[in-house]
């Protein structure tokens, strides 16, 4: 949790899918971005903020702190992990514990106190690398991995100040902790990573279907007016340094057009959960009341992510609530940890009026069903949606992940997809005619039951998005919902079989396409020409249409 980055443009990188689809025009209506304080999502992320801070400083006198004044109860960028029946957070250092502080309690969101039982020595690193400059040590993130206890954190090369641009990704490890000796050596003298415009807020997570650990972190330091971007990028068997071969993954950058609360992100914590993965990050500047925590779904720990919805801003006496981690209880519960300025005059946001980070704990729902999760139609949408025949998706652009089929069993490969016109979720088609809707696509519809002459190839849907037709490689055209039926090939002699369709802006039409590039115009679809009659060197496979 540091300083400032500006806006930028769209994820990058692209891999060969089997299905590119439609793009979205800017012109579409926007959708309002943000979500209130414990209000629920589409898909049912519900924050419900707690009331009171997880951690009460113990009544100390006068000493002299790393970050603060004594006894404040400081806790920033907190990380919370359990292990045999205690639950430890880490924080950026405070008055108990210079560098990098560690607090102990019995239960995930209240009763934490220092390890060392005193107001002091209650640090998780008391000798950083000589590398590292004095008291810059910030944002831990901690786990068990390759049979020891690894801690990531940040700090600025020695010679300069923290958010300068020289804040660099550390690495630390322990054989063992416990709730009386939680202390971490620190691997090496060289930092693990250090990007242009600095390297901060890491956090590592483990994929359990795969048992691959990841590293997930914020570029940028705030000494930069750059971007700010969230990486993802696999780690080694030991988890203490980067895989083998392996590159960072974007994962996020700030985007201030489709979500006016992003003056930058940071804070990463990756977690999975229900069959799919939340990337939870911290949206603005860390000195206002309009600090605040998001989320948002991801196809995969590499990516990509989907639209960012904001989950938790300032509520009571809490102001600026971020730099949250997700984590699981004991019994695989989920809760959100975050840090929230308290104390001091009213509306302060900083140390100099009184004020401190207080820890906060609260659970968070993590659901997923069938496949979807999370997501919303962005404020003003662009890009396009790839589908694999395995059903996984690939968006780009600022369009959301909202689910997919990758992973799933399949009954028939996927053949088509069609988005809704606010860019706010899609359609899947099967071979035989099975249809998956995901975000603000409605079902209406499938011809997953019925016994087809020959496969479905393809599908387009009506501009309102209450309705979609099927067609067939015989031509044969199959509506359902709102859209129309203006007439099919099926029952005609083809040359070659049908591979595509695209529809009329206005829906009352649509254009069949063979593999030989022979057009048939349906409705008001006009026709403009074709290949039919062309010599081609390989078959054509696929259409879309002016939006005009």
């Amino acid at each position: 949790m540091h300083g400032v980055g500006k806006i930028s443009g769209a994820l990058a990188g692209g891999l060969l899918m089997v299905l590119a689809m439609l793009a979205v025009a800017l012109t579409l209506p926007a959708s309002s971005a943000g979500t209130p304080a414990g209000a629920a999502l589409s898909r049912g992320v519900v924050v419900a903020p707690s009331p009171v801070p997880a951690f009460s400083p113990p009544a100390c006198g006068t000493g002299t702190p790393a970050y603060n004044f004594a006894g404040s109860g400081d806790a920033a960028d907190p990380q919370v992990v359990y292990s045999g029946g205690t639950y430890y957070a880490f924080t950026t250092g405070n008055a108990l514990g210079n560098h990098i502080a560690a607090l102990v309690s019995a239960a995930p969101n209240s009763g934490f106190t220092p390890y060392s039982g005193n107001c002091f020595g209650s640090s998780a690193l008391p000798n950083p690398s000589p590398w590292e400059a004095t008291n810059t040590q910030t944002s831990p993130g901690v786990f068990a991995y390759g049979g020891h206890w690894v801690m990531f954190y940040d700090a600025a090369t020695a010679g300069h100040a923290s958010d300068s641009g020289f804040d660099c990704l550390a690495v630390a490890t322990a054989s063992s902790i416990s709730p009386t000796s939680v202390q971490f050596s620190d691997v090496g003298n060289a930092p693990l990573e250090c990007q242009p415009t600095g390297s901060i807020d890491p956090e590592p997570f483990v994929d359990p279907s795969t048992g691959l650990a990841y590293l997930v972190w914020k570029q940028n330091d705030g000494g930069s007016a750059a971007p700010a971007y969230i990486w993802s990028q696999q780690l080694d068997a030991s988890g203490t340094g980067f895989a083998p071969g392996s590159t960072p993954s974007l994962l996020l950058t700030n985007d201030t057009v489709s979500y006016p609360w992003e003056a930058t992100v940071e804070d990463p914590s990756m977690e999975a959960a229900g069959g799919g993965f939340y990337l939870a990050f911290s949206a603005g500047v860390y000195t206002s009341a309009a600090y605040s925590e998001g989320i948002a779904a991801c196809s995969g720990p590499l990516g990509p992510c989907g639209a960012q919805s904001q989950i938790l801003t300032s509520y009571g006496s809490a102001l600026g609530p971020g730099g949250g981690a997700l984590f699981a209880d004991a019994n695989g519960s989920w809760w959100l940890d975050y840090s929230a300025w308290q104390g001091g005059s009213p509306g302060c946001t900083n140390y100099s009026c009184g004020a401190a980070r207080r820890l906060f704990v609260t659970p968070i729902s993590l659901p997923n069903v069938d496949g979807e999760v999370p997501c919303s139609a962005p404020r003003r949408p662009f890009g396009y949606d790839m589908a694999a025949s395995d059903g996984g998706i690939f968006d780009y652009g600022n369009l959301p992940f909202c689910g997919s089929m990758g992973g799933l069993p399949l009954n028939k490969p996927i053949v088509g997809m069609a988005l809704t016109r606010d860019g706010g979720g899609y359609w899947l088609v099967a071979s035989d005619g099975g249809i998956f809707s995901y975000g603000d696509a409605g079902f209406h519809g499938s011809a997953g039951g019925l016994p087809l002459n020959k496969p479905i190839v393809g599908m387009a849907a009506t501009p309102d998005g209450g309705g979609y037709w099927l067609v067939a490689s015989d031509g044969g055209i199959f509506s359902y919902g709102d859209a129309g039926f203006h007439g099919s090939a099926g029952g005609l002699p083809l040359n070659k079989p049908i591979v595509g369709m695209a529809a009329t802006p206005d829906g009352k039409g649509y254009w069949l396409v063979a593999s030989d590039g022979g057009i048939f115009s349906y409705g008001d679809a006009g026709f403009y020409g074709s290949t039919g009659s062309i010599v081609l060197n390989k078959p054509i496979v696929g259409m879309a249409a002016s939006g005009l």
